[in-house]
This record gives structure tokens, C-alpha cells and sequence, in this order.
């Protein structure tokens, strides 16, 4: 099985150590956009500015996230995906989670392989199912 991971799965598993994480071990191959990077250390450290999290906490979570990202690919936020993203989709979508949708679709057909998309994004999950995307956590 294939899996596209967004963020939103990793920040719950950094900050509430939710288990629905473990599930995503069973994948074979396990991507997501460089977009999870940036979302991920922009919400860490504002966390930490606001004094949610503490410096040992912060390099608990990071040392944590950067093993997770150790194992997965990353679809690049290139040009190809910026585009898609700019376009049109079958349901009401943001920006962030159309750079996600536009590198899923981008990973799958590079693939040429069907994949999942792991989301706790209630309409990021409703427009990857429109675009014929299983999303087991809907």
C-alpha cells in the first residue's frame, strides 16, 4: 500500500502521541510534500514561542519528526505541483491542502500506483475522495 501523509496526521502524532499514527508503519511507501516541512517547524516553533513547548520538548519533537521524515519521500514544490494546485478541484479546498492534493496526485501518477491519503483534514478528506482517493481516516 501506498500512502500520501498530510500534515495534520504528523502534528497529531508529535503533539498528542495519537496511535492512529502506528497504523501508517504497515505502509510499504509513505510520502508527502515538502509543504509538510514547512507546516510542521512553522507550528512547532510557534508553539514554542508561546511558550506551549519547551526547549528540551521542541528538540524531543524535531528529533522525532526528522526520523519520520528520514523514511519517506517528498514530492518537491516545483512548478508542475504549484500549478495543479492553482487550478480547479471537485469540492471547496485551501491553499495549503491544494499544494497537498496537487503533490498526491502529481506522486500517484509518477507512481502509477494507487495510494490512500491519510488526512484528520474533514475537507481535505471530502475533496480526495472526489478525486478518487481512499481516506481511511474519514
Amino acid at each position: 500500500m501506498i500512502g500520501y501523509i498530510d500534515t495534520s496526521v504528523v502534528l497529531r502524532w508529535l503533539l498528542s502521541g495519537d496511535p492512529v499514527f502506528e497504523k501508517l508503519v504497515g505502509i510499504e511507501v509513505r510520502g508527502s510534500s515538502e509543504l509538510l516541512l514547512i507546516e510542521t517547524n512553522r507550528i512547532l516553533e510557534r508553539f514554542r514561542l508561546s511558550q506551549e513547548l519547551d526547549d528540551e520538548q521542541l528538540a524531543k519533537l524535531k528529533s522525532a519528526f526528522n526520523g519520520f521524515v528520514d523514511g519517506i519521500s517528498l514530492v518537491p514544490l516545483n512548478d508542475t505541483v504549484k500549478k495543479r494546485a492553482a487550478g480547479t478541484f471537485p469540492t471547496v479546498i485551501g491553499t495549503l491542502d491544494a499544494l497537498h492534493l496537487a503533490s498526491a496526485l502529481l506522486w500517484s501518477d509518477y507512481l502509477l500506483d494507487e495510494l490512500e491519503v491519510f488526512s484528520f483534514d474533514k475537507q481535505m478528506n471530502i475533496c480526495a475522495q472526489a478525486l478518487g482517493f481512499p481516506t481511511p481516516l474519514l
